[in-house]
């Protein structure tokens, strides 16, 4: 963690456990905070990851670098309501904009909460917009075949086109 100082407070923090909390002088960047979150989780201290992504969120609402790091931690997670509606929000920052990847994890998320015609759907739309990516055109095949079979009476876990 760098740039922005950690000073410990007194104030007791027992949801992150640990004996103290921190003040942020001057706040993280959005940058800082994707940056802090994705080390975290490296360092398997999911909690304390999970915490800062929320912390981000709540100081930039809006920001691409926060959303798709909450994003990433609440798939991995297995938050696929959650997970859905941050990666709505970001599609809906990125205004035109959203890479193939981030419409890769979309519709993953939604395979997972089990609306697979509505993921083949947003494939099939990001696809017009990204017609060589190869990921997006290996999901929509498999999505058609998932389609094809009779219908499960739960959602996957999302593993599966890991």
């Amino acid at each position: 963690m760098s740039q922005a100082a950690l000073q410990p407070s007194s104030k007791l923090n027992s949801s992150l456990g640990m004996g103290f909390d921190f003040e942020l002088d001057p706040p993280p960047t959005p940058v800082q905070v994707r940056e802090w979150v994705a080390d975290l989780f490296r360092q398997d201290r999911i909690n304390l990851a999970v915490a800062l992504a929320e912390a981000g969120l709540a100081l930039y609402p809006d920001s691409e670098d926060v959303l798709v790091i909450a994003a990433l931690v609440s798939e991995v997670q297995q938050d696929w309501t959650y997970s859905r509606q941050l990666l709505e929000h970001l599609i809906q920052v990125q205004a035109g904009n959203t890479p193939a990847e981030v419409w890769h994890h979309y519709a993953r998320v939604l395979r997972c909460l089990g609306e697979s015609t509505l993921a083949l759907r947003q494939v099939e739309q990001a696809l017009r917009q990204h017609p060589q990516a190869s990921d997006l055109q290996q999901l929509a095949s498999q999505l058609r075949l998932d389609l094809a079979r009779p219908k499960a009476s739960t959602p996957t876990s999302g593993t599966e086109l890991a």
